[in-house]
């Protein structure tokens, strides 16, 4: 996975923080029981929020050169796009300081009998014009967010397949569905043509960072069973046999990979090299202590071959 990929794959999981943090702001705003807590999550001047890490890694990522072509790629529109969501949630951020902190002070000083000159009620008048700005950025920002995540679709679907994307859109089904309104088995299809494509590239691309417990994970999933029954039962036997034998279960390892090598070894060519090296290190680590379990995987070493 190039480093492209994987920033590309991390745009995608803030943005769909940032829009979920932004939809749950919008609910608490209408509720009344919103904290500033909240809205400092999803937009101000650190790293701590969602909104900022996403726009630095949109310019990091995106922004090119004046050297380069004029051309206005779906990246660059994206990355206005998120730059502008940064810009009205700020907005919103100050309406929302300025409404929730002053205010009561004021309304306060009023019911006590302070100073209501002149002064009191310019004051007034500006922390109206900072709630009314505050309502109207959120609106701007629910509305913006939408045509926000329709551009990153656009975006995806222009970009070659990718396991890293599946990836991140295969992490929390739940988010992704409220996010691009679209269960994520068509979502996957309308990207990789098929559901089955989307898993299959999520789960090899898990596999090629050595993230195996987390590749079985998915293929155990209820909504996995799109792969088809015998390649998504064989990918996880292989994907628990390796996990075992990194964790140090030899046995389990080797009963993973019998049923995994017995079914025909599917999956990506890289598998067949994983379950080999594994199988010969068994074998030569095993040998003097268990006699049985480095016979077995010898065998399984050499059936492995003439798969």
């Amino acid at each position: 996975m190039d480093i492209h990929e994987r920033l590309f794959a991390k745009i995608i999981r803030d943005f769909m923080e940032a829009y979920a943090l932004s939809a749950q702001i919008g609910r608490r705003l209408q509720a009344g029981d919103l904290e500033f807590s909240w809205v400092d999550r999803l937009v101000g001047e650190s790293e701590e929020s969602a909104l900022f890490r996403l726009k630095e890694e949109c310019h990091a990522l995106f922004r090119l050169d004046d050297e380069q072509s004029d051309e206005v790629r779906a990246e660059e529109i994206f990355d206005l796009a998120v730059g502008a969501l940064f810009h009205e949630g700020m907005k919103f951020r100050e309406g929302y300081y300025l409404t929730t902190t002053y205010a009561p002070k004021l309304e306060r000083m009023m019911r006590e009998g302070g100073d209501a000159g002149p002064l009191a009620k310019a004051f007034s008048r500006v922390l109206e014009a900072g709630r009314q700005r505050m309502i109207e950025s959120e609106a701007e920002a629910a509305e913006l967010f939408d045509e926000t995540r329709d551009q990153l679709l656009v975006v995806i679907r222009s970009l070659p397949a990718s396991g890293a994307i599946a990836r991140s859109l295969l992490e929390d089904p739940v988010r992704t569905e409220q996010v691009f309104d679209l269960p994520v088995g068509p979502l996957l299809e309308s990207i990789y043509g098929s559901a089955a494509s989307g898993y299959t590239a999520a789960v090899e691309s898990l596999i090629a960072g050595g993230h195996f417990g987390e590749a079985a994970q998915l293929l155990e999933r209820d909504e996995a069973h799109v792969v088809g029954d015998a390649l998504r039962d064989l990918s996880r036997r292989f994907a628990r046999g390796v996990e075992s034998f990194y964790a140090g279960n030899l046995g389990d390892a080797v009963d993973f990979l019998a049923d995994w090598i017995a079914g025909g070894a599917l999956g990506a060519a890289s598998w067949k090299d994983l379950a080999s090296r594994a199988l010969v290190a068994i074998e030569t680590d095993v040998g003097e202590v268990d006699d049985a379990l480095a016979r077995r995987a010898h065998e399984l070493s050499a059936a492995l071959s003439g798969v």
